[in-house]
């Protein structure tokens, strides 16, 4: 006679013979020859495992239809492995090329890197903040198009994880690197007022945020220091409004300038064609120096003299700021800055 409770055991024993065993980590270890530890740290992407030894249990969890429990994983390693970046704007090919290295080195470490765009509205902004708070990502980069928002300022505040702000002064305790704009415009002016121009046009927007309130403040300063005129500027309605029209007009008028300092791609590139559409010429009619170098002023005929930020500075900075955060250094928040080169490439014409 068999009782209730062996019945129970019988029939949880022939329950588990019917049902797929479910596979491990330890079965994984197992078929690559490695020990437990050596197989979860070679899935986990985590340092010091040979490439070797990382595709070996790779191939076997793939043989034997493992799939890593991320919940459980980010439980016992309170990792999510997951990094956030917040940027105002991706047609700004900084932000754009800047998220696809940063990318690529953290998926070297195990990381998966995901991304929004506000498009400057505070609200998105909010909500990506918090949306990261709450699936508990391991870090955050951000550069957002409102740096003075109290409500913003005090979720970051209260951000359970490693903040990195990029190009922004934002009143939160945090890692970041700045851009050197004041001195970098300051030498544009000065570079074409060597070469005797005294109109020079500047034609980047007038952003509530670093880079906006920096660059019109230099250039300002630095044309006064020269003794000239601030023109009537031409600021685009975002950082990346066609201003063909607005350029085509200042071009028309008796005293047009002889020089331009205009920022980013596509403002540059309605620059460019409202000087073509006028029937002048780069260098010989109009000079022009690109705030902010890119493949469009590097290609362009002739090419385009830039200020050309040092990009692979900036990334190697972040990504390694962000990983050692991420790894446990407490020290305090670290402030970097990066600067801007004048590339001559001769589309500044000598008036001398």
């Amino acid at each position: 006679m068999i009782r209730e409770g062996s019945r129970g055991r019988t029939d949880g024993r022939r329950k588990t013979s019917v049902t797929a065993k479910k596979i491990t980590i330890k079965d994984v270890a197992r078929k690559a020859g490695v020990s437990v530890g050596t197989a979860s740290r070679a899935m986990n992407a985590a340092p010091g495992v040979m490439a070797r030894t990382k595709e070996i249990v790779e191939q076997a969890a793939r043989d034997l239809g493992y799939r890593p429990n991320a919940a459980a994983r980010a439980l016992r390693s309170r990792s999510s492995r997951l990094i956030g970046c917040l940027f105002s704007d991706l047609e700004n090919p900084l932000y754009t090329r800047l998220f696809n290295a940063l990318q690529d080195k953290w998926a070297e470490e195990g990381f998966v890197t995901l991304i929004t765009a506000s498009s400057e509205k505070l609200d998105r902004e909010v909500r990506a903040i918090r949306t990261f708070a709450e699936r508990g990502l391991d870090a955050i980069v951000i550069a957002p198009g409102n740096q003075d928002d109290p409500e913003l300022l005090k979720l970051l505040e209260d951000f359970p994880a490693p903040i990195f702000i990029v190009d922004r002064d934002m009143e939160t305790e945090a890692d970041r690197v700045l851009f050197d704009h004041a001195e970098s415009i300051q030498e544009a002016v000065q570079h074409l007022v060597h070469l005797g121009h005294r109109r020079i046009l500047p034609v980047f927007s007038q952003l509530a945020t670093r880079p906006g309130l920096l660059r019109h403040a230099a250039f300002d300063a630095a044309m006064a220091a020269a003794g000239l005129e601030v023109p009537e500027k031409v600021m685009p309605v975002t950082p990346n409004s066609s201003v063909f029209a607005e350029v085509k007009a200042v071009l028309a008028s008796p005293d047009r300038p002889t020089a331009l300092l205009v920022q980013g791609s596509v403002v540059l590139s309605s620059v460019l064609n409202a000087i073509a559409n006028a029937g002048l010429r780069v260098p010989e009619d109009v000079s022009l120096i690109a705030v902010g170098d890119s493949p469009m002023a590097e290609e362009h005929v002739p090419p385009i003299t830039a200020l050309r930020l040092e990009r692979e500075i900036l990334i190697d900075r972040v990504s390694a700021q962000v990983l050692g955060r991420i790894r446990g250094d407490r020290g305090p928040a670290q402030t970097s800055h990066i600067r801007y080169r004048l590339v001559d490439r001769g589309s500044c014409f000598d008036l001398r």
